[in-house]
């Protein structure tokens, strides 16, 4: 496979962080740490279920009509 057949994600782990440090050290538990991203994107995916928005539903949403929030009192 070349290059230009590949895109590269990174995750950064804050180390300050207790939370994400504790996420690091389970990760690297893993050999191929890829794969283990890879199979929890696959799980998510058959699940229907994600913790966070996908960006191209954050793009749909219409932007909030300043003028229609008087009408609330806003």
């Amino acid at each position: 496979m070349n290059e230009i057949n590949r895109k590269v994600k990174s995750v950064p782990f804050n180390l300050d962080d207790p939370y994400e440090r504790e996420l690091l050290e389970h990760c690297n538990q893993f050999i191929q740490f890829a794969t283990y991203i890879k199979r929890l994107i696959q799980r998510d995916m058959e699940q229907g279920v994600g913790a966070i928005r996908k960006e191209n539903e954050m793009k749909q949403e219409k932007k909030i009509d300043r003028s229609k929030l008087k009408s609330f009192g806003l």
